[in-house]
Formats: C-alpha cells, sequence, structure tokens
C-alpha cells in the first residue's frame, strides 16, 4: 500500500527527529509539518511533489531533506529559511534552474542535483563555504562558472552526462567526476 495522504495529526510528535516518506504517492504536505520542531532528517524521495511543501522550510533543526525522483521544477525562496540544512537531495527532478539564494543555505555539505534539466549554476554557488560534495551528473551543463573553483572545501565534483565534459581533459571525462579541492580548482583555472 502507498500513502496519498499525511494526516495533518502527525505534526503533534514533537519529540519526532526522523520522518520517512519514501516511496509513495503523495503529492502535498499539510502546512502543520513545520510544527514538527525537532525534525533533523526529512526522506521524501519516490513521490508526486511537483513544488516543495511550504511548510518544510518552517523545520528550523532539519539538517537533511532528501527529495529526489519526484517532479520539481523550482525551488522556492522560502528554502534558505532552512539555516541548519546541510544535505540537500533533488536527484532526478526537473529543476531547470539553481536559484543564486541557494548560497543562502551557508551549512550545506552535501548537494545533489544530478538528474535534472540544469543549463548552468549561478556564480553565487562560490558562498557555499562548507560544501564537500556536489552532484550535478545528467544535467545539460555546458559550462560553470569560474567561482566554483572557489569552493575550496569541495572534494567531489560529479559532472559526468553533461556537455561541459567535451570541454574538459581526457581523464576527467573518462572518470566523470573529480576528486580533491585543489585538482577542482586547477581545472576551472585552465578552463575560464
Amino acid at each position: 500500500n502507498y500513502i496519498a495522504f499525511f494526516p495533518a495529526e502527525i505534526a503533534q510528535l514533537k519529540a519526532l527527529e526522523v520522518l520517512n516518506l519514501l516511496n509513495n504517492e503523495l503529492s502535498q504536505l499539510p502546512e502543520e509539518i513545520g510544527q514538527l520542531s525537532a525534525l533533523e532528517s526529512l526522506y521524501l524521495s519516490n513521490n508526486r511533489f511537483t513544488q516543495l511543501p511550504t511548510g518544510i522550510c518552517q523545520l528550523n533543526a532539519l539538517r537533511t531533506l532528501e527529495l529526489s525522483d519526484n517532479r520539481l521544477m523550482h525551488l522556492p525562496k522560502e528554502i534558505t529559511q532552512l539555516s541548519a540544512l546541510q544535505a540537500l537531495y533533488l536527484r532526478d527532478n526537473r529543476l531547470i534552474q539553481l536559484p543564486p539564494i541557494i548560497a543562502r543555505l551557508s551549512g550545506l555539505v552535501w548537494l545533489t542535483l544530478s538528474g535534472n534539466r540544469l543549463t548552468d549554476l549561478p556564480a553565487e554557488i562560490n558562498q557555499l563555504h562548507r560544501l564537500n560534495r556536489l552532484d550535478l551528473a545528467k544535467n545539460q551543463l555546458e559550462q560553470l562558472p569560474p567561482e566554483i573553483g572557489q569552493l575550496a572545501t569541495l572534494q567531489t565534483l560529479y559532472l559526468f552526462d553533461n556537455p561541459i565534459l567535451e570541454g574538459l581533459n581526457t581523464t576527467t571525462a573518462v572518470q566523470g567526476y573529480v576528486d580533491g579541492s585543489d585538482h577542482i580548482r586547477n581545472i576551472f583555472r585552465n578552463t575560464t
């Protein structure tokens, strides 16, 4: 059985830290979800969301938000209210643009955007000073902003199945990913 409706009464579970709603048929959540003040991890992958439920943006303790395999087309500006967020998984959605406001999620360590329709990234991505892993595979990226080379903590960058690989050296193109922040800075220093 798949859940298609999420009962608002769950918001009464004030001590709830992890909520796993993977692999259901949810397309919306009640605003009351924002009352789960202790929630640290929310797993919503493989559902039917076309937009981020606004109540999620009130979850001040949220550190992990998993929204892969949905139908999201954009991120609302309210997502910047998730100041504790460290991991944001948006794989296999329908995103065509990453908004510059993503830079306000300064605590992000992992950002997964593979399998979307991104053609470029905002220069403001360089403000994600804690970012360690960035997955941009399987998009339509033809270039990356030179500012990406300023991500001093970035250790892993996935780029496979993007047109941008045509402009990078053969070793990187074959691997489809780059490890090590020094190596990443050197690549973008040489391609700009």
